[in-house]
């Protein structure tokens, strides 16, 4: 069996892959097993191998590989190196090059087998996700809607036991955005203190304590995962509610810190565990690093940390106000994002220039 969870809605497709693991372990006599790739780096015959060896003492096992298909996403290519390419070897042997035979080979795996291709953002126009949506579980998972949200709010609340008045759904949209991990957390928090019993807005605001805390990680995750339109509205929320923009500048350079920390352990081919452990990260918070470190290379990450000190200096020594650099930064760092999807209307750059510094906007 071949699935393929993908989508930006990093949560829901978090949760699909578990109840794929959990599926497995309690319908197997033996437990079941499982192994991660690392499909940015993995070669077609090391995935080959893993997904038609047989288990050693039988029983079904699960093969996790994470990035695969952003490998194929299409890059923007000049006219020259176009040119180029169109006269090597590799370019005559179709998209998946290589890959072909992996794709040729994959709807025979065993029976014992199920292998799970899991990856965020992806375009309809991959190659990859065309060739093996017919033999494959394909799930996708888009940001939620408004109405939608709304819903899932209501629906993971029952399922922690716990019911919100339908202000109070609106109160916790508002406060906390689309954010699902956040408002995983806040809802366990919630049905805990109200102990069955009903949920009312005057609740959710007294609360949820974290909120703005949450939306700075949103902020951070945004901006590595290039969803510029969200990540400018998150800032400007956290502005109006009080939040230091040299604050929020610190925590997205802590997230630019380890996403290069884990690139380097990645390309170590160390275990997912492993490379938690040495973070210094666990649970979701590990999980959402290792699915934004794929995409970028060393090179792209460095690059942006060295615009963030950039950015640092620019506000202390006067050619920005502290707001203005940092709104300059959010728009740069998450257009260079190499999972940006092409195509989409991105935030317009607010003008720029140098000289005295703007005052800062008085707030009420």
């Amino acid at each position: 069996m071949i699935k393929i969870i993908y989508g930006e809605d990093a949560f829901r497709a978090h949760e699909a892959l578990e109840e794929l693991r959990r599926e497995i372990e309690s319908g197997d006599a033996l437990g079941g097993s499982s192994t991660e790739l690392d499909g940015a780096t993995v070669r077609p015959e090391e995935l080959l191998n893993a997904s038609l060896t047989m288990p050693l003492l039988g029983g079904r096992r699960l093969i996790i590989v994470r990035g695969l298909l952003g490998r194929f996403e299409a890059k923007r290519r000049t006219k020259r190196t176009k040119a180029k390419s169109d006269g090597d070897s590799e370019n005559h042997a179709g998209p998946l090059g290589d890959w072909q035979a992996v794709v040729d080979a994959l709807p025979d795996l065993p029976e014992s087998t199920v292998l799970a291709l899991v990856d965020g953002k992806i375009g309809a126009r991959n190659p990859l996700l065309a060739a093996l949506s017919k033999a494959a579980e394909v799930q996708q998972f888009a940001v939620l809607k408004k109405g939608e949200l709304a819903g899932w709010i209501r629906e993971r609340a029952e399922l922690y036991g716990a019911r919100l008045e339908g202000r109070a759904i609106a109160a916790m949209a508002d406060l906390v955005g689309a954010d699902l991990w956040a408002i995983d957390g806040e809802l366990r928090k919630l049905a805990t203190y109200a102990g069955g019993g009903v949920i009312s807005e005057a609740n959710v605001r007294s609360m949820v304590s974290q909120v703005r805390e949450a939306n700075a990680f949103a902020l951070a995750d945004a901006i590595v995962e290039g969803r510029g339109n969200q990540a400018i509205a998150l800032f400007q929320r956290l502005l109006a509610d009080g939040d230091a923009p040299l604050r929020l500048l610190a925590l997205i350079a802590r997230q630019y810190r380890l996403l290069i920390q884990a690139r380097e352990l990645l390309d170590q081919r160390l275990a997912p565990a492993e490379i938690g452990n040495r973070l210094g990260v666990h649970g979701f918070v590990a999980q959402r690093i290792l699915q934004q470190a794929p995409p970028y290379s060393a090179d792209q990450l460095r690059s942006a940390y060295g615009r963030l000190l950039e950015a640092d200096l620019s506000i202390k020594r006067g050619i920005y106000n502290d707001e203005t650099a940092l709104e300059l930064l959010i728009f740069e760092l998450a257009n260079a994002s190499p999972s940006r999807r092409r195509g989409t209307p991105g935030y317009s750059r607010p003008p720029a220039g140098r000289g005295a510094a703007p005052a800062r906007a008085a707030r009420g």
